[in-house]
């Protein structure tokens, strides 16, 4: 009879553990070439209790990003959403498409900027995912189509509109100040691999912290 009831509260136990399968976290990275460099190592400081999903492609600027987030969400419970919009707002280019300082048509003017990054800010506030926003790293001197002031400009218009949005922000921009002049090429906003891991770092911490509230 004794070994009758341990065989029963044995397949009881079983059954509850069935009945609450492990969860995996899911994590969405929206943004340019610069989070497409640092997600594999988020994804590498997170694994395996994580999914780290990154945008298909390069999210570009806020342009395509109101084209796209509702693809980008794929009507998935997202976790965490960490999302940036910036560098390609802030690009000069001429009627050609070439890059230009000087003469060039900016993309994005900073009050269609901060329209756009609200009206994102929006869509992303709808889901039940705790949502951060990624400050824009640094632009060097003579980079191409992109004034190094900018990015402040920028990063201080998208820090008004996450204070309004209640969203909050992690800081990358001045960790770049560090971190790109020793991990970066010549007039190049892109990092090395090892630039783009210690970008990953800040990252991992802060969206560690958010699974665990």
């Amino acid at each position: 009879m004794k070994q009758l009831k341990l065989s029963a509260l044995l397949v009881l136990l079983l059954t509850c553990f069935a009945a609450k399968p492990y969860e995996t976290k899911r994590v969405l990275v929206i943004g340019d070439s610069i989070s497409i460099g640092y997600t594999p190592y988020i994804k590498a400081a997170l694994s395996p209790d994580v999914e780290v999903s990154h945008n298909p492609g390069n999210g570009g600027s806020t342009l395509r990003g109101l084209e796209s987030v509702d693809k980008w969400l794929d009507n998935r419970d997202w976790d965490v959403i960490l999302f940036n919009f910036g560098l390609h707002d802030m690009v000069h280019k001429d009627s050609s498409g070439k890059y230009d300082v000087v003469n060039g048509k900016i993309a994005v003017p900073l009050k269609e900027y901060r329209k756009n990054l609200e009206t994102i800010a929006d869509k992303l506030n709808e889901t039940t995912a705790k949502v951060f926003f990624v400050t824009t790293t640094m632009v060097p001197d003579g980079a191409k189509g992109r004034k190094t002031a900018s990015v402040i400009a920028y990063n201080d218009v998208a820090l008004k509109v996450m204070k309004k949005k209640n969203i909050q922000v992690v800081d990358l921009y001045q960790p770049s100040l560090v971190i790109h002049p020793n991990n970066s090429k010549p007039k190049d906003v892109h990092y090395t691999p090892k630039g783009y891991e210690l970008l990953a770092e800040i990252l991992a911490k802060e969206i560690k912290e958010a699974l665990k509230r």
